[in-house]
């Protein structure tokens, strides 16, 4: 996740366990878990919407054919 390793990650805890106060702690990582899953809704969020836009642009392109084009298509599709 994020790129750390689990060296990095262990970093991170031992720094939060001296700076923090202990019982602060499942305050502060249910905060970093409600933070990471709201990026990740963002992060699929963002995805679907691309991914439509594609398939719109896609249709758009398939519906806006010339006719030249079309016959085209028509002939690459008849062939075995």
């Amino acid at each position: 996740m994020f790129g750390l390793g689990f060296v990095e990650i262990l970093i991170i805890f031992l720094v939060a366990i001296i700076f923090i106060n202990p019982k602060d702690l499942p305050k502060l990582f249910r905060r970093l878990g409600r933070l990471v899953q709201q990026l990740r809704d963002i992060r699929d969020s963002s995805v679907r919407y691309m991914r439509r836009i594609e398939r719109e642009i896609e249709e758009e392109d398939r519906n806006d054919g010339t006719p030249a084009e079309e016959a085209e298509h028509e002939a690459e599709a008849k062939e075995p």
